[in-house]
């Protein structure tokens, strides 16, 4: 299956069936980490879920129209990062991540967030790659800034989560500015 080398510890893999206990048991381990910002660990209650997610990821795919993933770090799962969807009318994309609490401080989201714009621009040819993150996320919203992306404006109260509404910010970058910073 398709696999992106990072550096020589870190790989991105498209998430398959294999993938499915481990991805499930990673989430489980992160949920009330993960829980704080993402709401997919409530619903991801067993490995089937984590299986089901992956199906729908390589059906994405096959479509052209995103897919996740596996962040790995020396071999080991450490969390996921994906193409939310690749709208080529537009030429744009939305990049996703989550890691798991074991694996932060080491850079990964931002290596393989790198790795994802390059390839975003230079394999799918597109135009422009957002990410969006809670304003209250400072981990997440520091991976665009390192990036060189540009803030474009909050969303306010985007979405309901542990019994609040957060806001998200919309961080954009045009290929023609990847790599001025």
């Amino acid at each position: 299956m398709f696999t992106m080398h990072v550096d020589d510890d870190v790989e991105l893999s498209i998430l398959e069936p294999k993938h499915a206990d481990a991805l499930f048991e990673l989430v489980d381990r992160n949920r009330s980490h993960l829980g704080m910002w993402l709401s997919f660990p409530s619903k991801t209650k067993e490995a089937g879920d984590s299986a089901a997610f992956i199906s729908r990821s390589l059906t994405r795919m096959a479509d052209g129209a995103g897919f996740w993933a596996g962040i790995l770090y020396k071999g080991e799962l450490a969390g996921s990062a994906g193409f939310l969807y690749i709208d080529q009318e537009t030429g744009r994309t939305e990049i996703g991540y989550w890691l798991g609490a074991a694996f932060s401080g080491r850079g990964l989201v931002t290596k393989a967030v790198r790795k994802m714009v390059d390839y975003a621009f230079f394999e799918l040819g597109l135009r422009k790659v957002d990410i969006q993150t809670a304003v209250g996320n400072g981990k997440s919203r520091a991976v665009p800034e390192r990036l060189g992306f540009t803030k474009e404006g909050v969303l306010r109260e985007y979405e309901y989560l542990n019994g609040s509404h957060h806001d998200r910010i919309v961080y954009g970058l045009l290929k023609e500015e990847w790599g001025k910073f």
